[in-house]
């Protein structure tokens, strides 16, 4: 029986990094081309928390006349939570459902996602692979949060938007949902006898 549900953050509970990453460089006169290149040669170090986004920034700072402190400012402002996705978080906390969330995603970024989401507020862990220094799909990765949890993987539904990740967490016996949208997963858990009412 489940009884722990972890989620994605990027694409599943709010914005991805990338995506947001690249469209405010686009905004400030890059090509797209260059912000991909920009953040290829960075985020494989972000994620493992093997380098601060303050190196990334200064990166970009030197390929720009735009003052960086307002392209930082408006990276900042994009990551946002989606509050249709949380509020079910919500529900599914208030239903006994332990929660955690599990992301590729840099230090400071993740603390950004925290504290707009009050995500402490609803999810019994948040990991970033920055914090435990291990990206999806990594199969340590899913080890250590079901650990901070306190959970088997028997009882346990991961969601997340890229089938790599979920095809990595059923190898240790973890269900999974492929997130597309807020009503297919309604459906999906459902499915999984989760009970959303």
């Amino acid at each position: 029986m489940i009884n722990t549900i972890i989620f994605d953050f990027g694409g599943v509970l709010g914005t991805d990094a990338d995506t947001i990453f690249i469209e405010t460089l686009e905004n400030n006169g890059f090509t797209a081309e260059k912000a991909k290149e920009i953040w290829r040669l960075h985020w494989p170090s972000l994620k493992l928390g093997s380098e601060d986004v303050d190196v990334l920034w200064r990166a970009v700072g030197e390929k720009t006349k735009t003052s960086i402190s307002i392209i930082i400012n408006e990276y900042n402002d994009a990551i946002a939570v989606d509050e249709s996705v949380l509020n079910l978080c919500k529900l599914l906390r208030d239903n006994g459902y332990k929660l955690g969330i599990l992301a590729n995603e840099a230090f400071e970024w993740m603390n950004i996602k925290r504290d707009k989401g009050r995500l402490s507020e609803v999810f019994d862990a948040v990991c970033s692979s920055a914090d435990l220094g291990i990206p999806k799909p990594d199969p340590r990765s899913y080890k250590l949060i079901l650990d901070k949890i306190g959970s088997r993987p028997e009882e346990t539904l991961f969601v997340d938007n890229l089938k790599r990740n979920t095809k990595a967490a059923e190898t240790l016996g973890i269900e999974c949902i492929v997130f597309r949208d807020i009503d297919q997963l309604r459906k999906e858990l459902k499915g999984h006898l989760i009970r959303i009412d």
